[in-house]
């Protein structure tokens, strides 16, 4: 008989393990303690941050409730220019965090790795030991101990190799497991740390375009607070005459939906493309941005008119997110009028969406997007009272874009949001 009779089988489990593409090894400059201390520290700094942002939300907040003045607008627009400041430096900070837990992981996979080499040692150790006795008959080892005693230690220190060979094996596969989990979340980090530099750059340009407000609108006034109430007047006065032009063509256009070019109503057919929190419903309503022109909402409601959307709320500069794949089919900007800066995306399944009040598109017109891509920034662009996303889905067959005096102008048969979300 002889010993381990098993170990070829065994060897060529360990072959198969030691297979596993190991990673390079990288120099650390710092212990894996002194990064867990920094990545404690930036975790720190974005529980102050947000609660500072917090603040700033209800300042901002409480500002949208107090009459409309040269003074109370610059005040709002400077509170927006320090909740984006924040927000900048809250997403700085989470850049800063990611990369020091990609860096911490990079350590791990370092010590497993070196762990891995010394178990991989230490098993052909043992393999090349079992080898020798497997060359020796029971017959051999009687007679090259002095007594039996002597013989069964032999065979059970063999046996004991055996079961060495098992644990080393054993030991092996679960560093692999570690190493493959750290590498997957090593992945994730990447992938979360090149959608916190998108949303940076988004933040920037959405902060840019907010202090540039500030300053055209202190031009445009020369300060003056008259100055300001005509410009104002002015202003609703034009932004409800398009309105109504609006209401007036997409009245005549959902009278066009072909039902047979769109999907039956089904939920969650769309994600919502920021938040799920409604501040408006689709179709009737009776708010300053009410019509008279409109007798099917008139009844009983006195002014009343057809909202051809919802309303989401959001702060300036969230992120707006393709709600499914698509191709950008239009984008503009309609300056203080209608739907602001807006993009279009047709689905290619009867369905265009609209996203409209964005402070800044991030996209550009024939792209292709896929859902969850950000597609641009929240704002208060065009006529509205505060940021929010206004988002609308027009049936295909009755979209188009038309030219204006202020602007390009998306039009369409709308139908119920609520039926895909």
């Amino acid at each position: 008989m002889k010993i381990a009779k098993k170990i070829p089988t065994l060897f060529r489990t360990a072959v198969f393990i030691f297979s596993i593409a190991l990673f390079p090894i990288l120099a650390f400059a710092v212990t894996p303690e002194e990064l867990r201390q920094q990545i404690q520290q930036k975790q720190s700094e974005i529980q102050k941050i947000e609660q500072q942002i917090a603040a700033f939300k209800n300042e901002i907040k409480n500002q949208q409730s107090q009459e409309k003045t040269l003074s109370s607008q610059i005040s709002y627009m400077e509170a927006q220019i320090r909740r984006l400041f924040s927000e900048i430096r809250l997403t700085e900070t989470k850049i800063s965090a990611a990369s020091l837990r990609i860096e911490e992981l990079e350590s791990d996979i370092l010590v497993r790795n070196t762990e891995i080499g010394k178990q991989k040692n230490n098993l052909g150790e043992i393999i090349r030991q079992i080898n020798e006795y497997d060359q020796e008959t029971p017959l051999s080892m009687v007679l090259k101990n002095e007594n039996f005693s002597e013989f069964l230690n032999q065979v059970q220190f063999a046996d004991n190799l055996q079961e060495n060979v098992k644990e080393k094996l054993v030991k092996i596969k679960d560093l692999k497991k570690e190493l493959e989990e750290q590498k997957t979340e090593i992945e994730s980090q990447k992938i979360s740390l090149e959608e916190l530099r998108t949303d940076l750059s988004g933040k920037n340009k959405v902060l840019n375009g907010q202090v540039d407000e500030k300053e055209t609108l202190l031009v445009q006034t020369k300060n003056q607070e008259k100055k300001y109430q005509q410009m104002l007047t002015e202003t609703q006065k034009k932004q409800k005459q398009i309105e109504d032009e609006i209401f007036a063509l997409e009245e005549n256009l959902r009278l066009l939906i072909d039902p047979n070019s769109i999907p039956g109503a089904h939920h969650n057919l769309f994600a919502w493309p920021i938040g799920n929190a409604l501040t408006q419903n689709y179709g009737c309503l009776v708010s300053s941005f009410a019509r008279k022109s409109y007798p099917a909402c008139n009844e009983g409601k006195g002014n009343g008119g057809f909202h051809n959307g919802i309303d989401i709320d959001a702060d300036l500069g969230d992120p707006i997110k393709a709600p499914m794949d698509g191709t950008i089919s239009g984008m503009g900007n309609l300056g203080k009028n209608a739907y602001g800066k807006w993009v279009t995306i047709n689905h290619g399944n009867g369905l265009t969406t609209l996203f409209a009040h964005l402070s800044t598109q991030s996209v550009s017109a024939g792209q292709k997007v896929k859902a969850g891509q950000v597609i641009g920034y929240a704002g208060s662009t065009g006529y509205s009272t505060g940021a929010h996303l206004h988002f609308t889905v027009y049936a295909t067959n009755t979209f188009s874009i038309e030219q204006k005096s202020y602007g390009l102008l998306p039009l369409g048969g709308s139908v119920n949001p609520m039926n895909y979300l």
